[in-house]
């Protein structure tokens, strides 16, 4: 299912000025697919100046999510990779790879979070996706 969420759904940039930059690129596809509202975004990017980076996963991984009644139409998700990283705030590294959550309920997406949950337990593919030069084919390969 994760990959399923992601086809058509991955972009790849060498930089972006700040975090909140690259959370409304990583999610454009997902608001030009009418998953989301543009709200969504805005909501996720006010929640981490409140609750802190509770989007941060782990080193070098973030996924952006917020509540479904913030503008969620329709599940999906969408990845963004930061070629050179992007400061987080109250977080000691950079991060690179974000996947980029919307969930219309509880249930929905469980299937999907459980496939990155085992992808983000395999540090070698991580590392490979962070660092390496791959393509959107590469990348799906790997999750």
């Amino acid at each position: 299912m994760l990959k399923e969420f992601l086809q058509n759904n991955i972009k790849i940039i060498d930089s972006v000025e700040n975090w909140e930059e690259a959370l409304r690129i990583g999610a454009e596809s997902l608001v030009n697919n009418n998953n989301i509202e543009p709200r969504y975004v805005q909501a996720i990017i006010d929640n981490v100046h409140k609750y802190g980076p509770y989007i941060v996963l782990t080193d070098g991984v973030a996924m952006p999510h917020s509540r479904p009644e913030e503008g969620v139409l329709k599940k999906g998700m969408s990845f963004l990779k930061v070629r050179n990283g992007i400061d987080f705030p109250q977080t000691e590294s950079k991060v690179y790879l974000f996947f980029t959550l919307a969930a219309e309920n509880a249930d929905g997406h469980q299937d999907a979070i459980a496939e990155l949950a085992e992808f983000l337990g395999d540090d070698e593919k991580v590392e490979k996706i962070i660092k390496e030069d791959l393509t959107e084919s590469e990348i799906l390969a790997l999750l």
